[in-house]
């Protein structure tokens, strides 16, 4: 985190995971914002979205590159990858056991047969 701060990297619109940047502080900024608004005789149009879990959803590939692009040192980008990538799992029911899953995103059930 010290590095995307240090750089630059969050937007002022960024929340959560941010010392002194909490979602509740988000939330009572906008509803502070909405307010000052329609006081003015303005209108509101928003759209609620749920991004529970969203880093499950980037392929791992994609994150890396992604990771790299903000220039975090190599070691950092190496474990990161040796950590993600090849990763594989398998289930047992009953005592019996799947076969073995490649897992190329952070949900189990789109990891594809290996």
């Amino acid at each position: 985190m010290e590095h995307l701060l240090k750089n630059n990297l969050l937007s002022n619109r960024q929340y959560g995971f941010i010392k002194g940047r909490s979602t509740l502080l988000q939330l009572l900024n906008m509803l502070d914002k909405w307010s000052h608004d329609l006081e003015s005789g303005g209108q509101i149009d928003a759209i609620n979205t749920d991004f529970e879990k969203a880093f499950d959803n980037v392929p791992h590939k994609r994150l890396l590159n992604k990771i790299r692009s903000y220039g975090f040192p190599r070691e950092l980008t190496n474990w990161l990858e040796a950590f993600l990538l090849g990763r594989k799992y398998r289930v047992r029911v009953n005592g019996k056991f799947s076969d073995w899953y490649l897992v190329i995103r952070g949900r189990m059930h789109d990891a594809v047969l290996s």
